[in-house]
């Protein structure tokens, strides 16, 4: 199901979507955090290179702090995946 790329990144993420659904989430890298819901997953693909299939993450912002390897659409969602994964995700109460 996942490569073998990004299978030890995002394989328990992957298992405790049901979990997460309409609950905050944050999302901590080494230089900032984000604070957003959990919208969906698809499957990617690496624009230059088409072997290079992944499961993508969609995520509506809350609220950002500090400096995060993500790209904001305007409509205030961002994606994540092997590439940019956080480093930890909590659930927020």
């Amino acid at each position: 199901m996942f490569s073998e790329n990004e299978k030890d990144i995002i394989s328990d993420f992957y298992r405790r979507l049901d979990e997460i659904e309409d609950r905050k989430l944050q999302l901590f890298w080494e230089t900032g955090c984000v604070t957003a819901l959990f919208d969906t997953c698809f499957e990617d693909f690496a624009d230059d290179n088409e072997e290079d299939e992944y499961t993508s993450f969609v995520f509506k912002v809350i609220s950002v702090e500090g400096n995060v390897p993500i790209e904001i659409s305007s409509a205030g969602y961002f994606i994540v995946n092997y590439h940019n994964f956080p480093n930890k995700i909590e659930v927020k109460p």
